[in-house]
């Protein structure tokens, strides 16, 4: 399948970030925070820290080409953290990611405004965060104010981050709008840089129609897969996406809320890097191809 112009600009915004095409960014899923009901008080900080350097560590040898955090743990989730949640992050994140010094992003569930606020602190590339539209969620009614949310982001001087919006997964859209059209709505009205799909849950595979209709809608901006890659569906993933993101299927025992299984994450990242090569094959190959017709 031949590159498209959007599929090249997508890929020249992921090199910008990752400094490659198709990224694949690993999850660093937190240990229940503090103040949340499932919070370790004995462990502290200390062992939220420790479990997020470990599962860094592992991601990063496996050669992930990213890190992603997320407060996995705070079940159930906030619309509205409080300012707990957002000094442990900032600093849990500034200090996993100045040690290994991976490009990195975040997203804070469910609040979109601490992910920007956290961003901006800790010089993060990039936040994952609902932006635009209406969804209903186990959490309740999620209806982001893309313009409050753009205007934030200005003035904590965070327009170098850059936003990955979320219009699908964990969620059901509310009116019947087509998934194209909320991908178009994210990207031009909510200046979104990039669009990430997810299953219904952590861990939960996309189906590839949906990222065929997000690239659809997206225009010039990346289409992340955000959950349910694994090795095997990554093939499948990395084709129709301009990045994946991966958590579960490299956990131990696959389950989400443990750590990276170091052994998984190597199995995984192997693959994927013979996928990429694979792909990045082709699309030379049909470049020349579509050169050597435009001969006179």
């Amino acid at each position: 399948m031949a590159e498209t112009s959007a599929d090249i600009l997508a890929d020249i915004l992921m090199e910008e970030i990752f400094g490659v095409k198709k990224p694949v960014m690993g999850m660093v899923h937190f240990l229940p925070l503090p103040g949340s009901p499932l919070y370790d008080a004995a462990g502290g900080v200390k062992k939220i820290r420790d479990a997020a350097m470990k599962d860094a560590e592992a991601l990063v040898a496996a050669g992930f080409d990213g890190l992603s955090f997320s407060n996995e743990g705070d079940r159930p989730y906030l619309s509205d953290v409080d300012k707990t949640t957002v000094a442990v992050m900032s600093s849990v994140i500034s200090e996993v990611a100045s040690h290994f010094r991976k490009p990195f992003g975040l997203s804070v569930l469910a609040d979109p405004e601490a992910a920007i606020a956290i961003g901006s602190a800790t010089g993060a590339n990039y936040v994952r965060i609902f932006l635009s539209w209406v969804f209903v969620s186990d959490w309740g009614i999620v209806d982001p104010c893309a313009g409050g949310l753009q205007r934030f982001r200005r003035n904590c001087g965070g327009m170098g981050l850059r936003v990955f919006a979320n219009i699908s997964g964990h969620t059901e859209p509310l009116g019947g709008r087509k998934l194209k059209d909320i991908a178009a709505g994210a990207v031009k009205f909510g200046l979104a840089d990039a669009v990430c799909l997810a299953g219904t849950t952590a861990g939960s595979p996309i189906a590839g129609k949906d990222l065929q209709q997000a690239k659809e809608g997206a225009q010039n901006a990346p289409v992340i897969a955000g959950t349910g890659v694994s090795l095997e569906n990554v093939d499948e993933m990395m084709r129709l996406s301009d990045g994946v993101i991966v958590g579960t299927s490299v956990k131990i025992d696959g389950d989400t809320f443990n750590l990276v299984d170091a052994a998984r994450a190597k199995r995984f990242m192997d693959r994927a890097a013979e996928v990429r090569a694979t792909l990045a094959s082709c699309g030379l190959h049909d470049r020349e191809l579509e050169k050597e017709a435009a001969r006179p």
